[in-house]
């Protein structure tokens, strides 16, 4: 996640939504989408549905093929309430929010900023299941007032369907929203946001093997008999809290390494020489101060382009003292200028938001300190 930006700027989708995507608007600057994958989806929910109404009321004969339907996309609308629960209130703390995808089984609320107190963190995570449930004790209300016919169907279902959603989103296990309250309990308890996540995520792995083994429990404690949906369908959400946990945990153990890089112990030093140098004298130059990078400087001392290493390997020795460093270099582009004395955070900043091989370091005084290699910091995660 990026940095946080300005509630009433809320961050942008950067380019057009991948293929399959329908974009169906905007709400506060926050782009509304839905995969296609929803129609069948929702095709096949509603037909499901519809033999229930056609049980009760077969006198309505296809018409209850349009209430199902219609069923479906007042369910769909309160999942977007769950979403948009989430997306304002993080907006209310300055958390930029650029997308809201809608679908039964990946909704999700694309969060750019990053959470800076556990509190936050709690408000956010904890809202939309809150707003699913009182979603369904609103269609609970309605469904009573309704005493009888379809309304009262659909609504009671409504009601169900968003009980189910707002409780089994507040279990204490990543990915689910519940994960983000636990972590920030346990943030707030330690101190650490990291460790938070760690928890959380082992969390949503004991979450995961509880679902699996749901079909057998069934079987051993209420003496039902599990049948091959039952076993699909643990499998299916099994996988996706597995999956959705083992990823935050593993970025939590990265993010646990990340304090301990800096810039100033991980880059090479570098010599700076003029465009014109050949690369046989450069390379000489380099052995003898035992560099490992080389800068190009203008007329005026200041850096412009670092010589790529994998470019010099590319030229004969007998072609090199006849062909310059400038063949050979790669102009500094922006971004790719990184201070001697950042650390893991910020290093991995400009690394997401400015990729490149190689990026000139320089020292507080704006003098060029070395060269960092994208390879050394992969080099030196490993090694930690």
């Amino acid at each position: 996640m990026a940095e946080s930006r300005d509630p009433q700027s809320p961050a942008q989708p950067v380019g057009p939504p991948p293929p399959g995507t329908w974009v169906l608007g905007r709400v506060r600057g926050i782009r509304l989408t839905m995969r296609f994958t929803w129609l069948p989806v929702a095709m096949l929910l509603a037909f499901g549905f519809s033999a229930v109404i056609g049980q009760q009321f077969p006198q309505i004969g296809a018409w209850r093929y349009v209430a199902s339907f219609a069923f479906v996309v007042a369910f769909t609308l309160s999942i977007l309430v769950h979403e948009l629960a989430h997306a304002l209130m993080a907006l209310r703390f300055g958390i930029g929010v650029s997308e809201i995808n809608l679908g039964f089984f990946a909704a999700g609320t694309h969060i750019e900023g990053e959470r800076k107190t556990p509190f936050e963190e709690f408000a956010v995570s904890v809202v939309g299941p809150i707003a699913s449930l009182v979603v369904g004790g609103l269609a609970y209300l309605g469904s009573r007032a309704v005493d009888d016919g379809v309304g009262y169907i659909a609504l009671w279902q409504l009601a169900v369907s968003n009980l189910i959603v707002g409780v089994t989103n507040l279990l204490p296990g990543l990915p689910l929203d519940g994960g983000w309250v636990a972590r920030a309990f346990v943030w707030k308890v330690t101190g650490n946001m990291h460790t938070g996540t760690i928890v959380a995520a082992w969390g949503g792995r004991i979450m995961a093997i509880l679902v699996l083994a749901a079909p057998v429990v069934l079987r051993e404690i209420w003496d039902r008999e599990p049948t091959l949906i039952d076993f699909l369908i643990a499998m299916a959400v099994g996988f996706f809290l597995w999956m959705g946990s083992t990823t935050q945990l593993m970025q939590a153990r990265l993010r646990l390494k990340l304090p301990a890089l800096q810039v100033r112990t991980m880059a090479r030093r570098a010599i700076a020489v003029h465009s014109g140098t050949p690369i046989s004298e450069a390379v000489r130059l380099a052995g003898e101060m035992q560099a490992g990078a080389v800068v190009v400087i203008d007329g005026d001392g200041k850096p412009h382009a670092l010589v790529s290493e994998n470019a010099v390997a590319a030229v004969a020795p007998n072609q090199r003292p006849w062909t310059t460093v400038s063949e050979v270099s790669t102009r500094i582009g922006a971004g790719h200028i990184i201070g001697v004395n950042d650390t893991g955070e910020e290093i991995l900043t400009t690394i997401r938001e400015h990729p490149a091989s190689e990026y000139l370091v320089l020292d507080a005084a704006g003098g060029v300190y070395g060269v960092l290699a994208t390879a050394d910091i992969e080099r030196a995660f490993r090694e930690r």
